[in-house]
């Protein structure tokens, strides 16, 4: 095990998680009645328990110092897909999330030999296991486009815009970690990666009736 190459694998997702609960928080504004707050509500917590349990392991196998390194590729991807409602609101929770748990399966399958115990199951269970999220999201997103039909192009707008930045933002952080990529396995484990979110992104897409359309970046 490269203890160091996990340190920094870890300071990425735990910044990540913590802007995730601040971002599920600040979407609490937009829920329409009490039981989908409530539901909103148990998002953020999620996220926030998630954010300290990678913490904990940090500081365990490095220093949580490193999380300032990847903070400007995570500055950016939140900044350029903030919601402006409830329906963008879940549409970044089924995309946005959803990403984030292909990112775990694809980290353990890829980094199986290399990730300690500990580590790798922290990993999976943080950032995987959001079946319920992932539905609950759904279920919102499919009542809004049933109760107008135009929605269905604001959500694909927006979703291209999430995966997009997630691309791009992961690309440019693993730019900045030597040790990350040669933990990924450079070039061919990186491209691996990146395929895989791209085939889960687009089955979701498939299940909210979205054509295949181009993934949009901003620089």
């Amino acid at each position: 095990m490269d203890k160091e190459a996990v340190a920094e694998l870890l300071a990425a997702l735990a910044y990540g998680e913590g802007a995730a609960a601040a971002r599920a928080g600040e979407s609490l504004r937009f829920a329409p009645d009490s039981r989908r707050a409530d539901a909103q509500r148990g998002v953020a917590d999620r996220e926030a328990h998630n954010h300290r349990l990678i913490q904990a392991r940090l500081e365990e196998v490095g220093s949580a110092g490193l999380t300032r390194r990847f903070s400007p590729f995570f500055d950016a991807f939140f900044e350029r897909t903030e919601p402006s409602d409830w329906v963008e609101a879940q549409a970044f929770h089924y995309i946005g999330d959803a990403l984030v748990s292909d990112f775990a399966d694809a980290l353990i399958d890829i980094l199986e030999d290399s990730l300690d115990p500990v580590s790798a199951e922290i990993v999976r269970h943080t950032l995987g296991e959001r079946e319920d999220q992932e539905a609950f999201a759904l279920e919102e997103l499919t009542r809004a486009i049933e109760e107008d039909p135009r929605a269905l192009e604001r959500v694909a707008g927006y979703s291209r815009r999430i995966a997009g930045e997630a691309l791009t933002q992961t690309s440019r952080a693993l730019d900045q970690s030597t040790k990350l990529r040669d933990l990924l396995g450079r070039g061919e484990g990186e491209k691996r990666l990146l395929l895989d979110l791209l085939d889960g992104h687009r089955a979701r897409l498939d299940r909210l009736g979205i054509e295949r359309l181009e993934i949009d970046s901003q620089d």
